[in-house]
């Protein structure tokens, strides 16, 4: 059989309540599967098989998303824009995930504030909900960011608020696989994520990410247009040969063959 393992952070490393005794039955469990365990990237897949040692057999296949196409976006673009009261000149940049910590919307704030500074058509839009809400809610009153700032809940059709938005801000602590970054760049939106990725994903770099080191230093890469365009570009062409779901598609059926000869 084949079993799929999207986040190999271990309990430890999560920071959980009794963790030592969670990794203990988490190995346990894991070292009697008996057929092949997948991680959605490399870097899970060399944490999964030091957590687990040589107790089982470790492979990676790379997580798929649908590539849309180009012209749908654009009409979903007009669409959702006008659905959200947006002008042509305002630039929205969102943000897609659980509103939790771990994907640090306290940074997505403090980074909306500084970007409507310098760019006042800027609107921003957080796509998802989560315990962090409350305190969003509070910093939004308490910065005068009502109007500039908004969130929504989770909406499972997520390819028209991507088509509508100019840039996806990432600012995970931590990722398995970041699929919102992944989807983003199949709509051809440009991304902008913390290097701290790049250690999960070795695919991310200058050529098809905004690095964001800090939120004055992210206003100004914004200003280069051309540059924006070409990291669009190059983030769709990664996601066509890398992350599509045909390529992970005849990844996992060369696996179930490979099970099933077994």
């Amino acid at each position: 059989s084949v079993c799929t393992i999207h986040l190999t952070q271990n309990a430890v490393y999560l920071g959980a309540k009794v963790a030592r005794l969670r990794n203990w039955i988490a190995r346990n469990a894991l070292c009697k599967h008996k057929g092949v365990l997948v991680a959605v990237q490399e870097a899970r897949r060399a944490e999964l098989d030091g957590f687990l040692g040589n107790c089982a057999r470790t492979r990676t296949v790379l997580n798929g998303v649908p590539i849309p196409d180009l012209e749908r976006v654009q009409d979903l673009r007009v669409q959702k824009r006008r659905e959200l009261g947006l002008k042509d000149d305002d630039l929205l940049v969102l943000g897609l995930g659980r509103l939790v910590e771990q994907k640090r919307p306290d940074l997505f704030l403090t980074a909306a504030r500084e970007l409507h500074r310098q760019f006042p058509t800027t609107k921003f839009l957080w796509l998802g909900d989560g315990k962090f809400s409350p305190n969003w809610d509070e910093r939004v009153v308490q910065e005068k960011l009502g109007g500039i700032v908004s969130r929504t809940d989770w909406n499972s059709e997520v390819l028209p608020f991507l088509s509508a938005a100019d840039l996806l801000l990432h600012v995970a602590e931590y990722e398995g696989l970041p699929l919102a970054v992944i989807e983003a760049m199949s709509a051809k939106v440009p991304c902008a994520i913390r290097r701290n990725l790049t250690i999960e994903m070795p695919f991310f770099n200058d050529s098809n990410v905004i690095f964001v080191d800090d939120a004055a230093g992210l206003a100004a890469k914004l200003r280069d247009g051309e540059r924006l365009a070409a990291i669009a570009s190059n983030g769709r062409q990664l996601v066509e040969e890398k992350f599509s779901v045909k390529t992970m598609a005849i990844a996992y059926e060369r696996l179930y063959l490979e099970a099933a000869a077994r």
